[in-house]
């Protein structure tokens, strides 16, 4: 939440960012899961696999056997696949492709020069119209992309665009990307349903449009081809469960909001709400951005009304470092305090180890690869698989501990994040 996030899923995504981290939107749309349209393909193989796959390796070009230990990194388990047949063949295709290896400084100047040809002379291009790539979440989910793309010989040229909250400039870069021909676009849109009209037409031109982060604004499936992103209803039902565990004695809460009229805080609100006990309030809810510096600006305003808050909740985990300092400069003890947050980035948990470990800390995890099955299933789509109109992820909450910081990877870098280690210290190299 979006992704995050998106520190920002898409997204949140965050993406978060997140969106799963990190973005704006303008759209009132909900991310519960769309029934979909149309049934499982009759092509499917007769039995599953391990994994729950119904297509043998090979059919639309893909494999559905991943690493089992990339698996877990990204999704925190098999347990957080898609539930729908084509939803969770797409995913393990996404992960199983995701071990191709790839030329690694071919990636990195693609990443840096925000576009490339690939070199292997391929007659497809894909492109990322990101509403908003300002944060560090937006930037590891758009070497995701790329990745994934470079594992395809025939893409062979890879776009990129950041509107960084331009509503006109988001819709004019997807325009200007169905305009060029591009075969396969994937966004994010944090201008909301001001982006469906752009959607549609690129649609209209041929592209294949998935949205990520749980962005389903208008009619996947008839505005665009589909959207990814986690079950963010369910993660939210889980931080208010959470919620009641750890504050049996009930208290009063403050939410940290992302970039005004976002998607993904409105749903999360009123999810998170049908399980939260009564005798836990939702106080405050403050915030305008998924950053670092606005997390720490809401939580200042949330402190100076209630000194005694017991928790927060939030969508982009890197920006809770914001919240630590507003702790820290109001002089307030985070002794008992109970944090919920969407993506588990590297920053916060070790921002958290060295301030003692002291809150009682939640997250997922940051689902950067959705950007990934967003374009997996796209080319499956390409292949003359049948996509379903959402792929949604399941929810794990995974309590913060002392050996949650990473070291092998750079401050900025996500633990959950499929991109190397080695070629996240290149994006991100220490000063």
């Amino acid at each position: 939440m979006n992704h995050h996030k998106k520190w920002g899923v898409v997204l949140c995504a965050a993406a978060m960012f997140i969106a799963s981290c990190g973005g704006s939107s303008s759209g009132s749309s909900s991310t519960e899961p769309v029934a979909s349209d149309t049934a499982p393909s009759d092509t499917a193989a007769a039995v599953a696999n391990e994994f729950g796959a119904t297509l043998a390796d090979g059919e639309f070009g893909e494999t559905y056997s991943p690493d089992k230990d990339l698996l877990a990194l990204g999704l925190g388990g098999a347990g957080s696949l898609p539930s729908e047949e084509r939803a969770k063949n797409i995913a393990l295709a996404t992960v199983a492709r995701a071990s191709t290896q790839v030329d690694q400084a071919l990636a990195l100047k693609c990443w840096q020069d925000n576009g490339c040809d690939t070199g292997t002379g391929g007659a497809l291009k894909v492109g990322l119209a990101d509403g908003f790539g300002g944060n560090i979440a937006r930037q590891i989910f758009k070497m995701e992309y790329i990745l994934q793309a470079l594992t395809y010989p025939e893409i062979g040229h890879i776009g990129y665009t950041d509107a960084n909250l331009d509503t006109q400039k988001a819709i004019s870069d997807v325009r200007s990307f169905a305009a060029q021909g591009y075969n396969v676009i994937l966004s994010y849109p944090d201008a909301g349903e001001a982006l469906i009209p752009a959607y549609q037409a690129a649609k209209e031109q041929g592209a294949q449009v998935v949205l990520w982060s749980g962005a389903a604004i208008g009619k996947p499936g008839t505005d665009y081809l589909s959207y990814t992103g986690s079950d963010q209803c369910a993660l939210a039902k889980a931080w208010g469960t959470q919620f009641g565990k750890s504050l049996p004695d009930g208290g009063d809460i403050g939410f940290i909001l992302g970039a005004p009229g976002n998607p993904t805080d409105p749903l999360e609100e009123k999810c998170m709400l049908e399980t939260l006990p009564a005798n836990i309030h939702l106080v405050s809810k403050q915030g305008s951005a998924w950053t670092r510096d606005a997390y720490m600006a809401a939580t200042s305003a949330i402190l100076a009304e209630h000194p005694d808050i017991k928790g927060l909740v939030g969508g982009y985990g890197d920006a809770f470092v914001g919240s630590i300092r507003a702790f820290e400069a109001a002089k307030i003890p985070m002794k008992g305090l109970v944090t919920m947050s969407q993506s588990d980035d590297n920053p916060f948990l070790c921002a958290w180890k060295d301030a003692g470990g002291i809150t009682d800390a939640y997250t997922y995890v940051a689902l950067l690869l959705e950007g990934r099955a967003a374009l997996t299933s796209a080319m499956m789509k390409i292949a003359g698989y049948d996509v379903p109109n959402q792929i949604v992820f399941g929810v794990q909450l995974k309590k913060v501990t002392m050996d949650s910081c990473r070291s092998d990877i750079p401050p900025d870098g996500s633990p959950s994040s499929l991109v190397p280690a080695a070629l996240q210290a290149l994006m991100f190299p220490k000063k």
